[in-house]
């Protein structure tokens, strides 16, 4: 994302409301929207000009993380939509324009018992990205999964 969330880890609590604008619809923050909760934490940062967050939708509502991350003042990478200009950083190249949102793990409760976990890498515009930033690439252990509850 651009910019770094102060403080480091918390909880977005902020409702979302769908509206109709130019271009179509789109989802817009509203204290009297339908009820939306997203925690996060920053896994790395690169000054203050870009980090690396681990998001952890508590509902799943249609551009929640979007439109969080945006309430926050910190849009992400390359979400014109939702961050308009504040999302891209200057001479960081092609790739640093496109998206920068993944779903980078999941775990589940295994039909059979136990626990399933899908990861998936960095597709090749973030890792482009990382590489800029000086991010490390590699799957780091979840940090929510301490506090999940499956």
């Amino acid at each position: 994302m651009t910019g770094v969330p102060r403080p480091a880890m918390g909880r977005i609590n902020l409702g979302l409301d769908k509206r109709a604008g130019k271009g179509g619809e789109k989802v817009v923050a509203d204290e009297d929207g339908k009820p939306a909760i997203s925690d996060y934490r920053v896994i790395e940062h690169a000054g203050r000009s870009a980090a690396w967050l681990s998001l952890e939708p508590v509902t799943g509502r249609t551009h929640q993380l979007r439109v969080h991350c945006a309430a926050l003042g910190t849009p992400i990478l390359g979400d014109g939509k939702y961050g308009g200009t504040e999302a891209f950083i200057k001479g960081s190249g092609k790739a640093a324009r496109q998206l920068h949102l993944h779903a980078r793990a999941i775990r589940i409760p295994n039909p059979g018992g136990g626990i399933l976990e899908v990861n998936a890498p960095l597709p090749d515009h973030m890792k482009k990205t990382w590489k800029l930033l000086g991010f490390e690439e590699g799957l780091e252990p979840h940090p929510f999964y301490d506090e999940i509850k499956i």
